[in-house]
């Protein structure tokens, strides 16, 4: 490689990592490639505070200069919204606005939130909370976030797979866990596997090609489990004793929870 393609590719790559590295940290980290240090962190504070519940108007005073971008009124409302609280009870707390001493701690705070919240709703053996699991996107570093609560509160009282059924989708889960009674009726309904087209090189047998190996080589029981193929009538009973789908799982014994 010479010098001027290696220098010439060095832009490109950190433009591309800059790129990678907004995308994937959420709206916390998205402030733009543009803003200042003090703006980024009126960008954030907003967002905690608001998710917090706490609205500090001398900091939203300080970050109003640059109020069309980086506006810690704008991701405060953002944060708020996010918390689940009403529109209503988000203006309540603008009204009565409080001093926040460190900024810093909020976010360790709706870490703690969001997860405690997630185990008192597994614990009092509540639905999952679809609202609260999405608004809680950004804080989910203790235990996995409201997720991980809300199995680590369900397993208190209940199977393990039998929470994670309560918001995993089975069309994802079940074709993994032939071994859960929650997926027997699931995957014996044949309207529930996918359809395989027959312009997929791995239709059927797979593809002949030296060096493609398809799914259903690697794993055929699991395969036919998911799929829909006509190729599934031709490898004999799914319930093996060596294979991915063992006789003593429910799905072999047609036993569900």
């Amino acid at each position: 490689m010479t010098n001027k393609l290696f220098l010439a590719i060095i832009p490109l790559l950190l433009v591309t990592a800059t790129i990678t590295s907004a995308y994937a940290s959420g709206i916390r980290g998205d402030s733009g490639e543009d803003a200042t240090d003090e703006e980024h962190l009126c960008w954030i504070n907003g967002y905690d505070s608001g998710f917090a519940g706490k609205y500090d108007k001398d900091r939203a005073d300080e970050c109003r200069e640059n109020e069309d971008v980086y506006n810690y009124n704008w991701t405060w409302d953002i944060g708020c919204e996010d918390s689940t609280r009403t529109e209503a009870e988000c203006n309540e707390l603008i009204n009565n606005p409080v001093e926040i001493d460190d900024f810093k701690l909020l976010k360790g705070q709706n870490d703690s939130t969001c997860y405690h919240a997630g185990k008192e709703d597994g614990e009092a053996n509540r639905p999952f909370n679809e609202a609260r699991e999405d608004g809680c996107y950004e804080f989910n570093d203790i235990g996995d976030g409201y997720e991980g609560g809300y199995q680590f509160g369900c397993e208190t009282h209940t199977a393990e797979s039998s929470c994670e059924l309560r918001y995993e989708e089975k069309k994802y889960y079940c074709p993994d866990h032939p071994d859960v009674g929650g997926c027997v009726d699931f995957l014996h309904n044949a309207t529930n596997k996918k359809t395989v087209s027959p312009y997929n090189h791995c239709a059927g047998m797979g593809d002949p090609r030296q060096g493609f190996i398809c799914v259903q080589e690697k794993n055929p029981e699991k395969y036919c489990l998911e799929y829909d193929d006509p190729y599934c009538k031709f490898i004999g009973d799914l319930c093996d004793d060596e294979g991915f789908v063992r006789p003593e799982y429910p799905y072999c014994k047609g036993v569900a929870d």
